[in-house]
């Protein structure tokens, strides 16, 4: 068999960290780049933010030098971080590049030491340290300390979800934690040696790797080629179980089970819920507990149908406010009344400053203290209740409506009803086209709530046009009026579904 002609690129970090994933992704990463999946609005929103985060954490380490080679240059860039590190003295350094093991690397900071040793520090915009992060530190240690540059510390910079913004300058060393982690990347780099002979033999194949979709599509990040790898996965795969475990998945592929339908009505392991829709895959039909518009039909009007829109900068905008906090800056209010009447009302908050204040006054003002609340998810009860914390005049009101009123339609729905067309989610976009098909999202320029999150940023951003703002602002009222909407299509669909006697 052909397989070792294939002449095999440098790794770097990312891909090192690709590698660890999946084999398959590492392989296509480098070789077949055009069967990836065209990065989304979403995904390039999470790296300029990430990109931001980075920026801002070298503040806590003035005085030092961009190493300005962009990474199609990592020649021109170890040269410069060279130049630097031969200097007296020698400053900080951002993306400092290095090559070690045909492992090439960018450091987000190398700090100096009067010692002459160094800090790594890794910048990361999460909130806290997680598992991958040590391996993703780990491998710039192991290049590091195989260029024979002393480091005292590998460091993890991410933010910190305690800190509250006071208003100002922010406290960089409230805002961010340094961790230092590096024992542990001292322990896992002792495998770094085997797993990289394992990655570049997979990549001196001729062909990508024959693995199978699994868990690893999905964890620790979403592979870039999840839609070339699933294109030819069943209609139902046993991935759509909701909540499946990993325990239950491999049980299921040990089996030689890959979709729903081929599951044998006794195979042990399934809860209440995923028996549930294997059963309506296997029959092809809905299920549907009668307890469910029995409960709807109890609920007295006016019913008033709630959704939020917020969006979670992360580094804080507002006085008050953490890293990630939910900031909610929209809603739209359908109210079905006594006579049958289906009213609307909406709130989006387009002006500078804090949006909540403004945001509570007016929906108090439209839901008054009469009737039950729909809503669907918990979202919006977590969202009343961080409120009412942070705007103690108006607390006692909003805890009424999360603890009084509010009534949960994902919770019913869940709990009483599965579709075979919901393909294991309840998400409100999932459910709507199975029991309203008239309804859809497609006409909209925006369509769910990231988007709609991104929207507004871009909406109270500087540098946008009035005209850029008035088309967010039309495009944001649409996108929640449509959720309102369909959460009164989804109560109508039940409130008149016949069930058996």
């Amino acid at each position: 068999m052909e397989g070792t002609a294939r002449r095999i690129p440098l790794l770097s970090k990312s891909r090192f960290m690709s590698g660890l994933q999946c084999h398959k992704r590492l392989y296509l990463e480098c070789f077949n780049r055009e069967l990836a999946d065209p990065v989304t609005e979403q995904q390039q929103q999470i790296f300029d933010s990430g990109t931001r985060v980075g920026e801002l954490a070298r503040d806590l380490f003035p005085g030092g030098v961009l190493i300005s080679e962009d990474h199609m240059d990592h020649a021109g860039a170890i040269d410069s971080t060279q130049r630097e590190l031969t200097g007296a003295p020698v400053p900080p350094l951002y993306e400092a590049a290095f090559l070690h093991d045909s492992v090439r690397i960018r450091a987000d900071v190398l700090v100096p030491h009067t010692d002459g040793s160094f800090d790594l520090v890794e910048v990361k915009s999460t909130t806290r340290l997680k598992e991958e992060h040590i391996s993703d530190v780990g491998i710039q240690l192991y290049v590091l300390l195989g260029h024979d540059l002393p480091v005292g510390r590998a460091c993890l910079c991410h933010l910190n979800r305690e800190y509250v913004y006071q208003g100002g300058d922010y406290d960089l060393r409230q805002l961010f934690t340094l961790e230092d982690i590096t024992y542990e990347c001292s322990v896992v780099q002792r495998e770094f040696p085997a797993l990289l002979q394992d990655m570049r033999r997979s990549l001196a194949e001729r062909e990508a790797p024959a693995i199978e979709v699994g868990r690893q599509c999905t964890n620790p990040h979403t592979c870039p080629f999840l839609g070339h790898c699933h294109a030819n996965v069943s209609e139902f795969p046993v991935g759509q179980l909701p909540r499946a475990s990993g325990k239950l998945l491999d049980a299921l592929k040990g089996a030689g089970i890959r979709d729903i339908r081929d599951i044998p009505a006794g195979f042990s392991g399934l809860n209440p819920l995923q028996r549930r829709v294997r059963d309506c895959v296997v029959m092809g039909q809905p299920y549907l507990n009668p307890e469910l518009p029995r409960q709807l039909r109890t609920l007295r009007r006016p019913l008033h149908f709630l959704d939020f829109e917020t969006f979670n900068p992360p580094v804080p905008l507002y006085v008050g406010t953490r890293p990630y906090q939910q900031v909610p800056f929209q809603w739209s209010l359908h109210t079905l009344t006594e006579d049958g009447s289906l009213r609307h009302a909406e709130f989006l908050h387009d002006g500078d400053g804090d949006p909540r204040t403004a945001f509570v006054d007016s929906l108090l003002a439209n839901l008054g203290v009469r009737g039950p609340v729909l809503v669907y998810s918990g979202f919006e009860a977590a969202r009343l209740r961080e409120l009412a914390a942070a705007i103690p005049a108006r607390a006692e009101e909003l805890r009424a409506i999360a603890e009084e009123r509010l009534v949960d339609l994902l919770q019913l729905v869940r709990s009483h009803y599965y579709h075979p067309a919901f393909h294991g989610s309840f998400s409100i976009k999932a459910v709507l086209p199975a029991i309203a098909p008239e309804m859809s999202y497609g006409d909209l320029a925006i369509s769910d709530g990231t988007l709609a999150s991104m929207a507004y940023a871009e909406m109270i951003g500087v540098g946008t046009t009035p005209q850029r703002k008035s088309e967010i602002r039309a495009n944001l009222l649409a996108y929640c009026e449509r959720d309102t909407l369909a959460e009164v299509a989804i109560y109508r669909h039940f409130v008149g579904a016949r069930t058996a006697s």
